[in-house]
């Protein structure tokens, strides 16, 4: 079933893509048709007077209100189309599809959407330009030829004719045997009943003794020419009325769609409004997260600085041991004397030693006295290197140290100034921002609907009384007196009246409603710019915010990378300086 469903929505895709697009990038996928951008194109070469690919929304993404609107006009005018064009109608596809268009927005559900797609393949195939779209049909791939064709089968089976509300009066003959009566077709009914079924209501003798004079028959043909004068009247009037009822029901419809349009407009910019205050609450959700980041680091900060003061205790302590080790490197400078001294001496040694060896070999004390003083030379060398290595460590740790101290007492002042500037900050961000919503079109909405709704219900009760009018009885009698005719007259001459009373009734309720809506419709855009004004403002002032403490953290960052290469540099100078006293010293 599911491969099934696959390859019909393939099909349904493939014939789509027969037709040009604007954007020229036919659809790929089923759900690529939800946004109603692609079957709208399609039926504006099926029927262009109807639907116009220029007025709707495109390159919508993520956005289902816009896709509802443009699905809501697109069944709109098919509807229509059907109706006016085609005289076809699907009530039941209609109202599926009606009921399914916020899923369809939504979600792109292929089975609420299948239907829309076949009620459009069906209008290719029964419109005018048949021909040519069959053809494309025939164009197709074998499989989706097939497919294409149960698909059009089953949509042409649930189509059924169309029978437009006939409002003319045409159908009423001018038949001097027809009266009207009150009962809105019921007399006519009884007296055909009554004649078909054989039962005459007088006999023959009865007739013959209520048969009207030549005289007689002469007022009653007077009387019905003037009542026939009065019927045309009347019914010009009527066909006046009706006209003015047509055409205010049709600037009605007119009104409503455009209201729906512009409601579906604003409903639009609002979610719009809502996904940017949205952003903005992020952002100051963020805002507030990287407060708190701030203080931790600044607890942070306080533990390193803490940190930093004991390691300044130990730098004093170092300093301590420094002037120390200086005062042995003095006692050092005083061996390395004593050590010069030595090898002098040892240089004589061996002179001596020498000079004995080539005179004659001494005993193997004078030998094991060489070999001692030999020990000695290398036990105070090795003692002049410890005491050169020893120094150097000592000046590469004072120098660290030193460092240290610097970037603790510098880190110190800049955490104490911007902590300082964050608390400041800090009770200045305490404010949210709220927008209240609006409900003032929903009052609006109910009482406008109410207004329709009434406006409908008395059109109806015309439609009807209308119809009894046209189909209402008269009975073939040449023996009805002439009084009961002139009070029937007289009784459609006050019904006129009282309708063309509820006719001016309705116009100006219909003035009242158009007042009312533009009235409400104006108070609520000048709330939404009011809010929305208010919104953009607050965000202005979190991005401004944001940007003053961006440039702010690049200036310290800019210092802080300043001093440490002034740091640096004064670190070198200090060990070339040491060296140079070292080398002075030597």
């Amino acid at each position: 079933m599911g491969d099934e469903n696959a390859t019909r929505r393939l099909a349904m895709v493939e014939f789509i893509g027969t037709f040009p697009t604007l954007s020229g990038a036919p659809p790929t996928e089923f759900s690529d048709l939800s946004d109603g951008v692609a079957l709208f194109e399609v039926l504006s070469e099926i029927a262009p007077d109807h639907f116009d690919p220029t007025t709707i929304a495109r390159h919508l993404g993520d956005n289902w209100a816009l896709k509802s609107s443009n699905l809501r006009k697109l069944v709109r005018n098919l509807e229509y189309y059907y109706h006016e064009d085609l005289q076809k109608d699907a009530p039941a596809s209609f109202q599926q599809i009606s009921s399914n268009l916020g899923k369809i927005a939504r979600t792109g559900d292929g089975d609420a959407l299948e239907p829309l797609v076949e009620l459009v393949a069906a209008a290719a195939v029964t419109c005018p330009q048949k021909s040519e779209f069959v053809v494309r049909i025939m164009g197709m791939s074998a499989e989706g030829q097939v497919q294409m064709k149960g698909i059009i089968e089953s949509s042409l089976q649930r189509l059924e004719e169309y029978d437009a509300p006939d409002l003319n009066d045409d159908a009423l003959e001018d038949d001097p045997e027809m009266i009207f009566s009150n009962d809105s077709g019921a007399g006519v009914a009884a007296s055909a009943a009554d004649r078909g079924a054989g039962g005459a209501l007088f006999d023959a003798d009865h007739l013959k003794q209520t048969m009207p004079t030549d005289a007689d028959k002469e007022e009653l043909e007077q009387a019905l020419l003037e009542a026939k004068r009065e019927l045309a009247t009347q019914k010009s009037l009527m066909n006046e009325v009706r006209e003015d009822a047509d055409k205010a029901q049709a600037k009605l419809r007119a009104l409503v769609e455009d209201l729906q349009d512009r409601l579906a407009q604003r409903q639009d910019e609002l979610i719009s409004s809502e996904e940017e205050l949205r952003d903005a609450t992020t952002e100051l959700d963020g805002l507030k997260a990287r407060v708190g980041e701030l203080e931790e680091e600044k607890a942070q900060l306080a533990d390193e600085l803490d940190v930093a003061s004991s390691k300044a205790a130990q730098l004093h302590k170092a300093e301590a041991t420094v002037l120390a080790y200086k005062k042995k490197l003095d006692g050092v400078g005083v061996i390395n004397q004593q050590m010069t001294d030595l090898e002098d001496q040892a240089a004589g040694y061996l002179r001596q030693i020498m000079d004995l060896e080539a005179e004659v070999k001494k005993t193997a004390t004078l030998q094991r006295q060489v070999d001692s003083l030999q020990k000695k030379l290398e036990a105070l060398e090795f003692e002049k290197n410890a005491s050169v290595d020893s120094l150097k460590n000592t000046s590469t740790e004072i120098s660290d140290l030193k460092t240290q101290l610097a970037a603790a007492e510098k880190a110190r002042k800049m955490f104490e100034s911007e902590l300082e500037e964050l608390r400041a900050q800090q009770a200045v961000e305490h404010e949210d921002v709220v927008v209240e919503g609006f409900d003032s079109h929903a009052p609006m909405s109910a009482e406008q609907r109410e207004k329709v709704m009434r406006m409908e219900i008395e059109n109806k009760k015309l439609k009807e009384e209308v119809e009894a009018l046209k189909s209402g009885g008269a009975v073939a009698s040449t023996g009805a007196d002439t009084a009961a005719l002139e009070a029937e007259i007289k009784t459609l001459k006050d019904q006129l009246e009282k309708k063309t009373a509820e006719n001016k009734k309705i116009g100006s309720d219909k003035d009242k409603l158009e007042a009312y809506t533009k009235r409400t419709l104006a108070k609520f855009q000048d709330k939404y710019l009011v809010a929305l004004q208010e919104c953009k403002a607050k965000l202005k002032e979190k991005q401004d915010k944001i940007e003053i403490l961006e440039s702010r953290s690049a200036t310290e960052k800019t210092a802080q990378k300043r001093e440490e290469r002034l740091l640096s540099s004064t670190i070198y100078e200090l060990g070339l300086a040491i060296m140079q006293n070292r080398l002075k010293e030597r």
